[in-house]
């Protein structure tokens, strides 16, 4: 009998070790398609980079699987103040508890 390979983060199960990248993709939709493509079960998104709070925009939150973990990161972000700002502002917004941490503190590295 095979062993279910699966872990622990938290209170959450997943049964896939591959975290996606949200960005570089041409639109929502082939984001959406290529992270079901994937298998994955969480995805990162730059909080700093995408909408998660002008409702008139596309969001990208709207594109993804529902059952996908989206670990928001704090890309843009050059000092811990911003960093814990971003942070938060993810958390308040809806996004999740998770957090990937992303500081950069030379711009001109930075992307």
């Amino acid at each position: 009998m095979q062993q279910k390979d699966s872990f622990k983060i938290g209170n959450k199960e997943f049964n896939s070790r591959l975290i996606v990248g949200s960005g570089k993709y041409k639109d929502f939709k082939t984001n959406n398609k290529a992270t079901i493509a994937s298998g994955a079960e969480m995805i990162t998104v730059a909080v700093r980079r995408v909408n998660i709070t002008d409702p008139n925009k596309e969001n990208l939150l709207d594109f993804l699987p529902k059952d996908i973990t989206i670990l928001p990161n704090t890309a843009g972000c050059s000092t811990l103040d911003e960093c814990l700002r971003t942070a938060r502002l993810a958390r308040e917004a809806g996004v999740g508890d998770f957090v990937k941490v992303e500081i950069i503190a030379d711009k001109k590295t930075l992307y």
